[in-house]
């Protein structure tokens, strides 16, 4: 089974339903979404795409990002996302290494792309009408064809699809957006997501009677994940404008009365600090999702209070496996406090230290997996010499943990992220979770930080929740009733906000810059001995 006989089969058993909302009152039913992507998958292959070929997408998220991601699965093309903030040079470096037959682009992005990302830029491009009048004349002297989407779905409805693919072909590729470094480009197949699709869906259990407020760009994998996910169920999904106004994203909650939020920390943390999600009823909200990270435990508990009848589910994955690898119940989620579940059906996860050996339950090593989720590897094609993906295919994941006797992982960090301090190796997770339960704290990050004596000196910036006025001391003192000296930080500064990916998870790289520019708070009379 191919990614797009979901959304056939969905116009088949819910042909007049909804299958996409988005602001504005813009609607499209699967039946016409089916029809659509069929016509764009016919004017594709028209255009010279061939199967097993890609076609780039540029777009924010919209119905023409969403009739053209369909109709490029259909063609048998595989879809390689780029992400819509991303400058010329980072667009042009995806395109240089993808090589895309076509590139799909809004006519905003394709303005923004400028000399140096159409250079990258392949002969066909696809966009809107307004955007051939406008700038048609100009790709043509360039040896360049634009075509216009609107074209494509006036053509014919092809009653069958185009050449086949098989379910183990690439249908996306993602570019990661790490932390540091270039991105990556992970190649996932149609049995990949499938698998994790219906994975996760054996535990969270979401019918078609269910619907979704999209918070995320779909060029994120948490954003294709819900596209399949529900295309899958045959159940709707309504865009959200964004959370540059989050007040505006709670009304879109209380308006279309969904019952599924999924999103990363940052959109709960912010829904809770800067609207009133605490005082607004949403009786039709049954679940939420949480992933890409960890609320803190007071952090849940706050949501879980203001959202009293919303079952809290929480997952843990990577671009790589597809993207889930871990579930942890609402009934697990104030039982097993830290914990980000147990392995998905299917998956197996093992903690082995740096000589690839098992690690008993309890100890901290890497987490590596293995899953029918797993990759097919990177467009680079440097899985293995990065080794990010062994002999017997299994995904090391980068990140630390320990397993406990029952199964479930606990996160300590990244392994890069790893502090050498007085010949103790500290993660920075372990830290952070007791930081972030101290009274008047929103939100902290630990680093390490050069010492001529200790090797890497440990340190933490840390944010306030507003009113709130914790000295440093206090935040030490806290953190000593949990943490043995060693691993508590020697100093604490005050900072206002925590740099961030797109995604909501803390660029450790910039940390260093960050807590050298924030006031030094007093230093305590002595120094931690190891």
């Amino acid at each position: 089974m191919l990614l797009p006989d979901l959304l056939t089969e969905a116009a088949r058993r819910f042909p007049d339903k909804d299958a996409a909302v988005f602001p504005g009152g813009e609607a499209i039913s699967f039946a016409a979404l089916d029809r659509a992507s069929r016509q764009v998958a016919a004017g594709l292959r028209g255009l010279g795409v061939r199967p097993g070929q890609r076609v780039a997408i540029l777009y924010e998220n919209s119905l023409a990002a969403l009739t053209t991601f369909w109709g490029v699965l259909r063609a048998g093309a595989a879809s390689v996302d780029i992400p819509s903030l991303s400058g010329p040079a980072t667009i042009a470096g995806i395109l240089e290494e993808a090589r895309p037959a076509a590139l799909a682009v809004h006519p905003r992005q394709l303005a923004k792309l400028g000399e140096v990302g159409l250079r990258a830029a392949p002969e066909i491009l696809l966009s809107t009408a307004d955007a051939v009048a406008a700038h048609g004349q100009a790709q043509a002297s360039a040896g360049r064809r634009l075509v216009a989407l609107e074209e494509l779905l006036a053509g014919e409805t092809p009653d069958a699809d185009g050449p086949e693919v098989t379910s183990s072909d690439v249908a996306l590729v993602i570019y990661t957006s790490g932390t540091t470094g270039r991105p990556k480009g992970v190649m996932l197949t149609h049995d990949n997501l499938q698998a994790n699709v219906r994975a996760f869906n054996s535990r969270i259990q979401l019918t078609a009677d269910d619907s979704l407020l999209v918070v995320v760009p779909l060029h994120f994998i948490h954003g294709r994940i819900q596209l399949l996910t529900f295309a899958m169920l045959g159940a709707t999904l309504f865009f959200s404008g964004g959370f540059h106004f989050p007040k505006v994203v709670l009304d879109e909650l209380v308006r279309h009365g969904v019952t599924v939020l999924s999103g990363v920390p940052y959109h709960f943390a912010t829904l809770m600090a800067q609207t009133k999600l605490k005082s607004t009823p949403l009786p039709r909200l049954r679940h939420i999702s949480i992933t890409g990270g960890a609320l803190s435990p007071a952090a849940l508990r706050e949501l879980q209070d203001a959202v009293p009848n919303a079952r809290i589910h929480i997952n843990y994955g990577q671009t790589e496996s597809s993207p889930r690898l871990t579930y942890l119940g609402p009934t697990e989620v104030f039982e097993r406090v830290g914990s980000c579940g147990r392995a998905l059906p299917g998956v197996t996860l093992e903690i082995l230290d740096e000589d690839a050996r098992p690690l008993p339950a309890g100890e901290v090593g890497e987490v590596v997996a293995t899953s029918p989720g797993i990759m097919r590897g990177y467009v680079s094609g440097d899985e293995r010499t990065s080794g990010r993906i062994d002999a017997q295919g299994r995904l090391w994941t980068g990140d630390l943990g320990r397993l406990d006797a029952d199964g479930f992982l606990y996160l300590a960090g990244r392994r890069s992220a790893m502090i050498k301090h007085a010949g103790e190796r500290i993660f920075p997770g372990e830290v952070e979770e007791v930081l972030d339960l101290c009274p008047g704290v929103a939100e902290s990050a630990v680093l390490g930080v050069p010492d001529p004596v200790l090797g890497e000196r440990l340190v933490a910036c840390v944010v306030l929740k507003p009113g709130a006025g914790p000295s440093a001391g206090d935040i030490r003192q806290h953190c000593l009733k949990s943490l043995p000296l060693v691993r508590t930080p020697r100093e604490v500064r005050f900072v206002a906000t925590l740099p961030k990916t797109a995604s909501g998870k803390v660029m450790r790289a910039e940390l260093p810059q960050l807590f050298s520019s924030a006031a030094a708070a007093p230093a305590p009379a002595a120094e931690p001995s190891a």
